[in-house]
């Protein structure tokens, strides 16, 4: 047995040597020329009743012997028990170029002095073919039942490579490396496929499965466990096409892969981003996705609760693993020093009901979902869900609303403000020369019930000498949101207009007779044109005594206005559509002496016929 290897030691290294160097040569005088390979068929019978002849090897721990066909010399030795008959090719010695091979079926073999008999050829050794350069395709007789292990690992082989209906077995990492396979055809038989099988064979696009296999399946090139449990091995340079682009999800809800295999994604080379991985997977093996040069993000979800050593190695030097915080993904992921993104997840509830789930990097802020209003109440969370730097889990806290009521004597400024309970109410920010504004009570700082706070003014004491500045013509206040407009400023007879509305949604309004503005008490004579237009909700109106004018349109288009009271007796004018489109059959309460007149007015002013006015 050590003659035989010995001699087949030198004739293969004597051959790759003479390569070698025919091959220097070549380049040597060729460097600016185009090659074109053009591979030897040799071709080994596959026909029970010719079978190869046998060459008897004497010497050896295990019978064998040997067959030749065109340079190539096949070893083989007696699989299992010699009554068997059969054998697997062990060895290879060759002399040739570039060569396509058509491995035997069957042999004629016999011992010193025995009659032939016929031989199936039932596999390949383990590492026979390996690293054999000149390999460039390969085809099994239907009598194989197994490949070992390496058998022809980095061997070329290009094109497409199909197994028969025969073959049972393919052992660990049998076809790794070969980087000119672009396709694989498995066939029904094929119940055991070892670890990296066809691992980095980098022009491998497409992994398919007979039908009637009962164990193993594909997807799209992917090749799978029958069950789909199990992804196997994803082909190096599967296309765009079928999801190695810049966004996809490995599994899904049809493909509820919980493992990833040894060596899986070896090789990949165009494989960027990894997006996310489906919630089912909790196991990423050895070397997974070793080798993926381009691999620079990859996103793994808390599930995942074993990775296995290398799985991530050879990588994107600029990886980052996307990870939830204090997953296993993270923790891995600086056992081997690989750049993380920690991930918080944020859930948001309203009592037992989930809204909205959100992931967010550690140090950023989640976004409340939009929840339905409760009439009185303001919606308030019990966490805070800024700066996150874990998970959390959020409810909505309901709140009851209060009032604050903010009024200035002096002015005659009111200012209402909406504040929850327990929250705080801003204050307005008015301003009186030489005097600074304070409060008659700090309960807006806490609030706990509907409350007035009265404004005080002291005294400024590095302003100087107090020099009141008076209203002038234009000036405006709010008060109650109704905005004013001073139209008059004669210590006699002052006067504002009422010229808009900061809350379209009131449902009830005042037009009052005075208001109080820098000291001063104005007469309200006038209501601006458009002042209350499009208030949809305005349903009752009151109208002041000192009332001269209703400009155009001034409550034009509030069609729920049904409820008017107007008690001035100086009203001379109600301009165009001042009233059009409100609530068709209105009541509307005047000064008796006024009944004629006035329904004159308001029906000039677009006041439906069909309103009564009393």
């Amino acid at each position: 047995m050590k003659e035989f290897q010995m001699k087949r030691s030198v004739i293969r290294y004597f051959g790759l040597a003479v390569t070698v160097l025919l091959l220097a040569l070549f380049f040597h005088w060729n460097l600016d020329q185009t090659i074109t390979v053009h591979a030897a068929n040799v071709m080994f019978s596959t026909d029970q009743s010719n079978p190869e002849t046998g060459i008897y090897l004497a010497n050896t721990d295990i019978e064998s012997g040997y067959i030749e066909n065109s340079g190539m010399r096949l070893y083989y030795q007696i699989y299992g028990a010699r009554e068997n008959r059969q054998v697997a090719i062990s060895g290879f010695s060759y002399t040739g170029g570039d060569v396509s091979l058509t491995l035997p079926g069957y042999i004629s073999h016999a011992a010193e002095g025995e009659t032939p008999q016929t031989y199936t050829v039932v596999g390949v050794n383990g590492g026979v073919f390996k690293n054999f350069s000149y390999l460039y395709g390969v085809v099994f007789a239907p009598t194989y039942e197994w490949i070992g292990a390496e058998a022809f690992m980095n061997c070329p082989i290009y094109g497409t490579l199909t197994f028969n209906e025969g073959l049972k077995e393919i052992r660990d990492r049998a076809f790794y490396g070969c980087s000119q396979m672009n396709n694989v055809a498995i066939g029904a038989g094929v119940t055991s496929i070892g670890t990296g099988v066809f691992a980095n064979c980098t022009s491998l696009q497409m992994i398919t499965v007979a039908a009637g296999n009962l164990r193993y399946c594909a997807e799209n090139g992917v090749l799978y466990s029958k069950d789909k449990t199990e992804l196997i091995q994803w082909p190096a340079a599967l296309a765009v096409a079928n999801s190695i682009d810049s966004e996809y999800t490995i599994g899904s809800a049809e493909c509820p892969v919980r493992i990833i295999g040894d060596r899986a994604f070896e090789g990949c080379i165009y494989l960027r981003e990894i997006v996310n991985l489906y919630p089912t997977i909790t196991t990423i093996g050895e070397k997974a996705f070793y080798g993926c040069t381009s691999l620079s993000s990859a996103k793994i979800p808390n599930t995942v609760l074993k990775i296995g050593d290398s799985a991530f190695s050879n990588c994107s030097p600029w990886l980052v693993i996307s990870c939830d915080k204090g997953s296993y993904a993270e923790t891995y992921a600086k056992s081997y020093g690989i750049s993380t993104s920690v991930i918080c997840t944020v859930r948001f509830y309203d009592g037992s009901t989930l809204l909205k789930t959100e992931e967010v990097n550690v140090g950023d802020s989640a976004t409340a979902p939009i929840v339905s209003e409760r009439s009185g109440y303001t919606l308030t969370w019990d966490k805070d869900y800024t700066n996150v730097q874990q998970n959390l889990d959020v409810y909505t806290s309901w709140k009851q609303n209060y009032t604050v009521t903010f009024r200035d004597d002096y002015s005659g400024q009111v200012t209402e403000v909406i504040s929850y309970y327990g929250g705080s109410a801003t204050p307005p920010t008015w301003t009186r020369t030489g005097y600074i504004l304070g409060w008659d009570t700090t309960a807006y700082t806490y609030v706990t019930k509907n409350l007035t706070v009265n404004a005080v003014w002291l005294v400024s004491m590095t302003d100087g000498t107090i020099t009141e500045e008076k209203p002038q013509i234009g000036d405006t206040r709010t008060i109650n949101y109704i905005t004013y407009q001073v139209t008059r400023t004669t210590s006699s007879d002052p006067r504002v207009k009422a010229v808009g509305c900061t809350k379209q949604t009131l449902t009830s309004l005042t037009i009052p007779t005075y208001i109080t503005f820098g000291g001063v008490r104005y007469k309200v004579t006038n209501i601006g044109t458009n002042a209350f237009r499009d208030m949809p909700n305005l349903t009752t109106l009151v109208i002041g005594k000192s009332l001269i004018k209703i400009n155009r349109a001034a409550f034009y288009n509030c069609p729920k206005l049904k409820k008017i009271t107007i008690y001035s007796k100086n009203l001379t004018s109600v301009c165009e559509k001042a009233f059009s489109k409100t609530y068709v059959k209105a009541k509307v309460d005047v000064p008796k002496a006024y009944i004629k007149k006035y329904t004159t007015y308001l029906q000039d002013a677009g006041l439906s016929v069909n309103a009564t006015v009393y």
